[in-house]
This record gives C-alpha cells, sequence and structure tokens, in this order.
C-alpha cells in the first residue's frame, strides 16, 4: 500500500488545491519500506489526480481540499483523508502505527460529524466524499487490522472522547485570535496593507489585547507564493480572523479553507483602531481577494 501525504514546511499543506508537493510512503506490514518526496508536474485538478495514480497511490492525506478535486481523486481510485493538519512526521508515524485517528488531527475550526470506520486494505466498499450525510469534513478511524506497527516514534492516540465536545467552542472564546499585518511589532503600528508581504503578523488576543509578534520576513524575500506562506503562518498561529488591506487569490483560499476569517482594505490606521473597529462590527468579512495579483 502506498500513501501521499501533502507537505509544505514538514506540516500538513494547509490547502491541497495549491500543495506543490507530497511525501510517498510505502507501507509493509506496519513499516515503512520506502519514503521520497514527489512534485506535481501539473498543477490541474485532472493533473494531480493522474500523476497520483501513475505514482500508484491508494491513500492521499492532506489539509483542506476542493469538492472537485477530492471528487476527481475519488474517481481516479485514490481514497481522500482531508482536513487534517499538523506535523507530517507525527502523522506518518501515527498511520504506521496503525493509530491514526483523524478527529485527533482535524484543521482548526473544522466541525466534524459522524464517525466513519473503513480499514484500510479491508472492504473494496468506497467512503462516500460528496459531503453529504456525515458532513463535509468527517472522521475516519484507520488502523484496525494494520499491523503492530514500529512501537516508537511520534505516532499516538489523544483520546476516543466526543469530538464534537472537544471542538465545541464556548461562548467566551466565540471571537477568537485576530491576525493583523502590521509594519512593526506594536499595537500602536500601522496597518501593513500587504498581506503575503507585510513586515509582520500581531496576533491579538480581543479580550485582554495581549498579543505576540510574528516575523514575515520569509515571505518578504520570497519571488513566488509569499501569500501562501504568510496564510501558513497565520494558520499556525491559531488565529480564526486576519484584518489586513488586501490578500491575493491563493492566500485567500488557503485562509477560506482553513476557516479562517478575512478582513480586507483595513488601512490607515493602528492595529489597535483595527481591532477596536472590528470589535464595533465596523468590518464586514470578504468573499472574495480583493487582488488578483502575485505574492499578496
Amino acid at each position: 500500500m502506498k500513501a501521499a501525504i501533502s507537505v509544505w514546511n514538514d506540516r500538513i499543506a494547509p490547502v491541497f488545491d495549491v500543495a506543490r508537493k507530497v511525501l510517498l510512503v510505502d507501507m509493509d506490514k506496519g513499516s515503512a519500506m520506502n519514503c521520497w518526496e514527489a512534485y506535481f508536474l501539473s498543477e490541474t485538478d485532472e493533473g494531480k489526480a493522474k500523476q497520483l495514480r501513475e505514482l500508484d497511490v491508494d491513500v492521499l492525506i492532506c489539509g483542506a481540499v476542493s469538492r472537485y478535486l477530492e471528487t476527481t481523486l475519488v474517481n481516479a481510485g485514490i481514497q481522500v483523508i482531508g482536513f487534517v493538519a499538523g506535523e507530517a512526521n507525527e502523522i506518518i508515524d501515527s498511520w504506521l502505527s496503525g493509530d491514526f485517528h483523524q478527529q485527533d488531527y482535524a484543521m482548526p475550526g473544522c466541525c466534524c460529524r459522524g464517525f466513519i470506520l473503513k480499514e484500510l486494505g479491508g472492504s473494496p466498499e468506497e467512503v462516500s466524499m460528496n459531503g453529504r450525510g456525515a458532513g463535509r469534513c468527517r472522521q475516519q478511524g484507520l488502523g484496525q487490522g494494520m499491523g503492530q506497527g514500529r512501537g516508537q516514534g511520534m505516532g499516538r492516540r489523544m483520546g476516543q472522547g466526543n469530538p464534537q465536545s472537544q471542538k465545541r467552542e464556548t461562548s467566551e472564546n466565540v471571537m477568537g485570535k485576530i491576525a493583523v499585518s502590521c509594519v512593526e511589532p506594536s499595537l500602536d503600528a500601522m496597518i501593513d496593507p500587504r498581506f503575503g508581504r507585510a513586515a509582520g503578523f500581531l496576533i491579538v488576543d480581543p479580550d485582554t489585547m495581549q498579543f505576540e509578534y510574528l516575523d514575515n520576513g520569509a515571505s518578504q524575500a520570497m519571488a513566488q507564493g509569499a501569500g501562501i506562506q504568510a496564510a501558513e503562518t497565520v494558520y499556525r498561529s491559531g488565529a480564526k480572523t486576519v484584518l489586513t488591506g488586501y490578500v491575493g487569490p491563493k492566500a485567500f483560499q488557503v485562509l477560506s479553507a482553513a476557516g479562517i476569517q478575512v478582513i480586507q482594505n483595513v488601512e490607515n490606521m493602528s492595529v489597535r483602531q483595527a481591532i477596536e473597529g472590528f470589535k464595533a462590527g465596523r468590518f464586514q468579512p470578504a468573499t472574495q481577494p480583493n487582488r488578483m495579483g502575485h505574492g499578496r
């Protein structure tokens, strides 16, 4: 059996639709026989599905994935385990040991319903991927009957509790942390209107106004993909909302698929003023990007 794990910066890529590479793992009796990287030669959905099929991939583990691409992959005979987040090596170890449970690695903001058990190499019956009945994102127990595993590594089981109660947000945490693109690490710093190439992001708790600063220098130096890199930085911070000036299409797709609310056209004010405006309900979430160029 062969699995493909969509990766970016040693973690599961937040959106498979724009992922550029996968880790391929050959598994035999619970251990990795071979593990190597493969880069996509095509950016189209059909091209990605064809390449994975030619690589004899049986299972894809990835982050958010659009319904059309998911259907294309399933039609190509590839099982899709989507809306997964975390360190790639940890997930590989967990999967190989037969102890992988999707709810343990669900993307932040991913509301899962239902519980589908499907043994790899077991029943030939396909798991429905059309998003109906059990909900768009599903939890799958993978590993029963998959061997004894390696007996070591980072894979772990995090408990069987009710995933809905584990993921449910309390009324005190509904707003969540806010990421604000800024020119300096201060609440009184001005908004940096560039999302992808912002100097950095202030991750602010709107209730206490406590914050941490994330430098975005690595994205500024990139010729391409700055917006996606910045979106990954924000996603990993745990922020639920972004306040910024303008966002390009790929970055917008990553943020939206990760369940992060995007507030655009916020300019000519300080971070503090932007947070206060957001709390007062003066900004509306965006439904589409407001820039079509690269690196935004």
